[in-house]
């Protein structure tokens, strides 16, 4: 009996290592979308609390909406979000780039 909970409680927390957060989530997409590591960490940050996981798995989209060889530079991240269409999502990306960008 002992080995078992033993068993289970190991399992329990490599599963538990294994959950992804929603700010990772952001990272990952933003990254995909091809802006910069160190940008999309900073935006990640800041979006991942401000946003709701609907809005957060919208921004999966990034990456579907970018053209081949087309920059990852704020305005390309700007109208890829506005083609999503949600304005909160606009204002808090719009936010998080330009505080990222600048501070750069």
């Amino acid at each position: 009996m002992k080995r078992a909970l033993l068993l289970l409680s190991v399992l329990s927390l490599t599963l538990a290592g294994c959950a992804v957060t929603p700010e990772q989530r952001v990272n990952a997409a933003l990254r995909q979308a091809g802006v910069p590591p160190r940008v999309a960490n900073c935006m990640a940050e800041r979006m991942a609390s401000r946003l709701s996981i609907e809005q957060l798995k919208e921004l999966k989209r990034l990456a579907a909406l970018r053209e081949p060889g087309e920059s990852a530079g704020p305005k390309h991240i700007l109208r890829a979000v506005e083609a999503i269409g949600d304005p909160e999502i606009v204002r808090v990306t719009t936010r998080a780039a330009l505080g990222c960008y600048i501070a750069g």
